[in-house]
């Protein structure tokens, strides 16, 4: 009797942290997006406040945190695709920002791949946090 009682309130346990997380999701996916966009909106302007490669690396960085805080969060089974996809482009667009960042000064010529590829990534995470429905995800490519 006392182990029905305890495996009972354990699922009870379980299905009401589920709803939560299903409660929760988007609007802490919502408050990291934000943090982020405020880290972005905080850098100065390259290249007259701020070389390229330190704006470059700085928003390397801001990504490679976002993606992180991303990852601990545990989205409700309807948006794990979407979750997975949304980290990968992160973690995309901060690799490419690194990559920005360390090109040798005078390789203006490398330097357009690397800008079309993070618009590339920019629209297709707004696309994705469209769907998602956390616009504070987007951002202006």
């Amino acid at each position: 009797m006392i182990v029905t009682v305890a495996a009972g309130m354990a699922a009870c346990t379980a299905t009401a942290d589920q709803e939560t997380n299903e409660a929760d999701y988007l609007p802490e996916l919502a408050t990291i997006c934000t943090e982020t966009r405020e880290t972005f909106d905080a850098l100065p302007d390259p290249p007259d406040q701020i070389s390229i490669a330190d704006f470059a690396t700085e928003a390397s960085n801001a990504l490679a945190t976002e993606s992180e805080r991303v990852r601990r969060l545990d989205p409700p089974g309807d948006l794990d695709d979407d979750h997975r996809a949304f980290i990968r482009n992160t973690d995309e667009q901060a690799a490419a920002w690194a990559e920005l960042a360390s090109l040798p000064a005078g390789t203006a010529d490398a330097l357009e791949p690397i800008v079309t590829n993070i618009g590339e990534l920019t629209l297709g995470r707004n696309d994705l946090a469209l769907e998602m429905g956390v616009v504070e995800c987007q951002r202006s490519p």
